[in-house]
């Protein structure tokens, strides 16, 4: 929180980690470095698998996106982001049709759930080599539209969308009625502006819809495992570099809007 705040960020997204996150502390430092809670990053282990066809797992993942979304709440955060499977499982254990129906009712459950609560659930779209069920903007609004839930929209991952979008905005504009959060990442998963990443497309629709949501900056540096990018630390040279690159990059693109 002191690095962001330091570079001018406004909020931050945190791991869902509901049973490891001291939520008074929390609280305390974003309070200390006036920062909001933009968001809760859902954590999809195969332990949290919400397409499992083993009941047990299939309700441990559900029961672990409700108590993200108590997190959310306690955090006064907008949005809880949910993968339908595990990251990491490229290939059905079952069928697909037998998983993708699995994972339809469990977020469909949590999904009432956090309606009730007044939080947003984010369907993220991995990429084919994270995730073999929802890996592209068309099948999350299909994913999305089958659950039928409210509050149950969808993130794009600039990062993702890079591998499995041909036009930016013709996905976007195709998803835009369920747009509830937005990833920015360059096509390495580097700060913004470090690959060959235009985000200027993006920034144009985004502005042009009147989008009220956080753009998260989500860049990682070079790990197979995005999860593994958490334990890393650092005070300085990469972390610090990143996060002024890539809101120096995103500022400058939406202030060539605004002149």
């Amino acid at each position: 929180m002191k690095r962001l705040k330091k570079f001018g960020y406004q909020g931050v997204e945190l791991a869902g980690e509901p049973d490891s996150i001291d939520i008074e502390q929390t609280k305390k430092l974003l309070h200390e470095y006036n920062l909001e809670c933009s968001s809760i990053c859902g954590i999809f282990t195969p332990e949290r698998d919400l397409s499992s066809s083993n009941e047990a797992i299939r309700k441990n993942a559900v029961e672990y996106v409700k108590k993200s979304v108590d997190l959310a709440k306690a955090l006064n955060a907008q949005t809880l982001i949910v993968v339908p499977t595990c990251v990491g499982k490229l290939s059905s254990e079952t069928t697909l049709e037998e998983e993708w129906n699995n994972a339809i009712l469990s977020v469909k459950e949590a999904g009432q759930y956090a309606d009730e609560q007044g939080i947003t659930i984010a369907i993220e779209a991995l990429n084919r080599y994270e995730t073999y069920l929802v890996n592209n903007l068309s099948l999350a609004l299909r994913f999305v539209e089958e659950v039928n839930v409210e509050c149950v929209g969808i993130m794009a991952d600039l990062f993702h969308m890079s591998i499995e979008e041909r036009d930016m905005k013709a996905s976007l504009t195709k998803i835009s009625d369920y747009l509830a959060h937005v990833h920015i990442a360059d096509n390495t998963r580097e700060a913004a502006g470090l690959g060959h990443t235009d985000f200027k497309p993006v920034i144009s629709f985004l502005k042009d819809r009147n989008y009220q949501g956080y753009i998260t900056m989500e860049f990682l540096p070079a790990v197979s495992n995005p999860y593994l990018a958490s334990e890393l630390t650092g005070e300085s040279n990469i972390f610090d570099d990143f996060t002024r690159q890539s809101i120096q990059h995103m500022k400058k693109i939406v202030g060539n809007f605004d002149k």
